[in-house]
């Protein structure tokens, strides 16, 4: 469940984040974002370190309802105590703060997070470990708010309504979170908190989140404080891709972390450098392909995702996917060698100097050049931390790079770099450009050979050619037809054409019927598997009846 809620996490952001760029527009995408930025900081106080204070802490009364529904009180009194501090202060803030005027909408929606996010209590379900409820909770609220996004969101004007939506997305799960909660502890306001015993771990983990906020989200706030709306929207594209492949290919280290802490913990130091070498040449075979591949095709990723208007996040991009390399390979040794080997106060240090690093360097390069400085200064971020990591860990890990995977993934890389330069060249569509630096890509991962996978990319090349050119003529012909009313565009075609479609809807509704009956009725197996030749019957089937009616429409018309 959690690997299919990573990748919902990535998903989403896909289906959204295009249309919502394109409709709304740089200046108020822009707009959406700093405000969020901005909120997130109220967020990270309200919040404090209760969550992973109380998960850690709470897992020990797990088969004790009153000791826990206690425990739990006492966590909700403090965040509820922290949440109307941090209510005070944003009031205070926007009140003295003359930049936040304009944004006093924007901030008044996003900061509906701060109270749902409390009243969420969503550490009590993690302690139980109810992660199918976490996980279906959450695709039913994202899905939602993709229906609810492409019905209001129409306008660029309409950036209140998508915060809105963006909040429900994300904390709207939150109110069923408070009612079911109830399964397992009574939660209630209490005076009685061991304030001695609780705060001070509390504020220890705080400290760690604020200075890994610093170092992850600063580069919004003072974009947007420095520079204009434009700039803002501008990096938040670029942010955004930034953000999807990184968790994409960072999938390869999350599902190691549990063995790495397994064999750290018994102190089978050999299975944990082999498993950890292992990674590391994964790593190599999945980062460097890719981000050679997001740089070379920065600019149609960005022309795909969002259009014309953003191409000044062409720049930033590029220099972003650069700093992939350095963060995926910083998070190997932080997640992968400090964290198991509980190097936790060395993770801190860390964290903390980058995200100050990350920050002074923004005040000093932003102003002059803007959303380029948040990307490189981002990149200095990053190869900061990951040259403490790897100090940090000598003599935990020995590593060593295969020779023949860095070999054949160089020859992977530069075959990317000239299937995509050829394919730019002949000016083919964005997303066919894009394409067509996959099979290769897959090829390196999979360890073909580099004349087999140039083979690969040369025939999708030839192939996405001629696709090009058969919708090309192709539309050309169909724009003729609707001109002349000629071909299917005839008046008596058109005529006839709502009936098709309705029989067309009935007809698959029915075939579905006749699939879930054969399947899951009374007498069905339950398996799918085993029914798929209805789809198949279905679609010959079709098929011919298509090619009846359109005889028959013709002949009659």
């Amino acid at each position: 469940m959690s690997a299919f809620k990573t990748l919902m996490n990535i998903i989403f952001p896909l289906i959204t984040f295009p249309y919502a760029s394109n409709v709304l527009q740089v200046e108020n995408l822009g707009k959406v974002n700093f405000a969020s930025s901005v909120c997130g900081y109220f967020l990270l106080f309200a919040g404090l370190g209760i969550s992973s204070y109380a998960v850690r802490e709470g897992s020990r009364y797990v088969n004790d309802r009153e000791k826990l529904s206690a425990f739990a009180s006492e966590m909700f009194s403090v965040n509820m105590i922290s949440t109307a501090l941090t209510y005070a202060a944003l009031a205070v803030t926007m009140l003295f703060w003359t930049k936040l005027h304009a944004y006093t909408d924007l901030m008044l929606v996003l900061s509906l997070q701060i109270f749902f996010t409390t009243i969420g209590t969503e550490w009590v379900f993690t302690i139980f470990e109810e992660y199918t409820y976490i996980t279906i909770r959450g695709l039913l609220f994202q899905v939602l708010s993709i229906f609810m996004l492409f019905a209001f969101v129409k306008t660029r004007d309409d950036y209140c309504i998508y915060a809105g939506i963006t909040v429900f997305a994300a904390v709207g799960a939150n109110v069923l979170n408070f009612f079911r909660a109830r399964r397992y502890c009574t939660i209630r306001l209490t005076r009685k908190i061991d304030w001695k015993k609780h705060l001070k771990p509390i504020l220890i983990i705080f400290a760690s989140t604020l200075a890994t906020t610093l170092y992850v989200s600063s580069d919004t706030t003072i974009l947007g404080i420095l520079g204009t709306d434009y700039n803002v929207g501008i990096y938040s594209v670029a942010g955004k891709i930034y953000g999807i492949v990184k968790n994409l290919l960072s999938a390869v280290l999350v599902v190691s972390i549990p063995r790495l802490s397994h064999y750290a913990g018994v102190g089978d130091k050999a299975n944990f450098n082999k498993l950890f070498n292992n990674i590391f040449n994964a790593l190599i075979v999945v980062v460097a392909p890719a981000v050679v591949g997001l740089f070379a095709l920065s600019r149609e990723v960005v022309l795909f995702i969002s259009g014309e208007s953003y191409l000044d996040a062409v720049m930033p991009l590029q220099i972003l996917s650069l700093a992939l390399i350095v963060c995926l390979f910083g998070w190997l040794y932080n997640s992968c060698a400090l964290l198991p080997c509980g190097r936790e106060k060395e993770l801190f240090w860390i964290t903390l100097v980058s995200g100050l690093l990350n920050v002074g360097l923004n005040i000093l390069l932003i102003p002059r050049f803007r959303e380029n400085a948040a990307a490189f200064t981002t990149l200095l971020a990053e190869l900061c931390s990951m040259m403490l990591c790897i100090r940090c860990s000598r003599g935990l890990v020995t590593v060593s790079a295969d020779r023949r995977t860095v070999g054949s993934v160089l020859c992977g890389c530069v075959g990317i770099v000239l299937v995509c330069t050829g394919v730019k060249a002949l000016a083919l569509p964005n997303l066919i450009c894009i394409l067509a630096a996959v099979p290769l890509f897959t090829a390196v991962m999979v360890g073909m050979s580099f004349l087999m996978s140039m083979s690969i990319c040369l025939l999708l090349v030839l192939v996405a050619c001629g696709v090009y050119a058969f919708v090309r003529v192709g539309t050309v012909q169909d724009a003729m037809d609707r001109l002349l009313e000629d071909g299917d565009f005839t008046r008596g075609h058109k005529a006839v054409k709502g009936r098709l479609t309705a029989l067309t809807a009935a007809y698959w509704l029915v075939v579905v019927a006749i699939f879930l009956w054969y399947t899951f009725g009374p007498n069905g197996n339950g398996q799918p598997q085993y029914s798929w030749f209805i789809w198949a019957i279905a679609g010959v089937v079709y098929a011919a009846c298509v090619v009846a009616a359109k005889a028959f429409v013709r002949k009659k018309v």
